[in-house]
């Protein structure tokens, strides 16, 4: 999920919070000024709540990129290593092709084919794995470090802003 739909996310369900307790103060029966202070006290806190919220979900993002850039490099290591075994070098690239045909072949069968009633759930639930680990490996193989690190450099001018 991108940083700005996160924000919005947390943004719009911390001001949903304020609104209730903004609700409950005006129950009360307090001075203006005392409802006018309480309003800005939780107005303050819900600010420092969305940013840390903010905060963590840029880390999460930052280590999903480490971890990504981690596997690619290995993969460049084992790759044009002189003494690592043939297998080695290939099960990454046949996983996934594997992977990418069993999803193809599922898609195929839920299109074409008659699936017996009590079948589907469990047919529904496997195209839906496959479909998500499909979009991993799809990642993995042709996401960009460049897009990478343009996301990287966007995320770090929304948490200075």
């Amino acid at each position: 999920m991108p940083l700005p739909n996160l924000k919005n996310l947390l943004t719009g369900g911390a001001s949903n919070l304020v609104d209730s307790v903004k609700n409950v103060i005006s129950e009360f029966h307090l001075s203006p000024g005392d409802k006018l202070k309480a309003e800005q006290e939780l107005t303050k806190l819900t600010n420092d709540h969305i940013e840390k919220m903010a905060t963590l979900a840029q880390s999460e993002f930052e280590a999903q990129i480490k971890d990504m850039d981690s596997a690619r490099n290995r993969e460049i290591q084992i790759a044009t290593a002189e003494k690592a075994p043939l297998i080695n070098k290939i099960i990454s690239p046949i996983l996934a092709i594997l992977i990418l045909g069993s999803t193809f072949l599922m898609w195929y069968v839920i299109l074409f084919k008659d699936i017996p009633k009590d079948k589907e759930p469990m047919v529904a639930g496997i195209i839906g794995s496959l479909t998500t680990i499909s979009m991993g490996v799809v990642g993995y193989y042709f996401g960009s470090s460049v897009g990478s690190k343009q996301k990287g450099e966007q995320l770090e001018r929304l948490s200075n802003k």
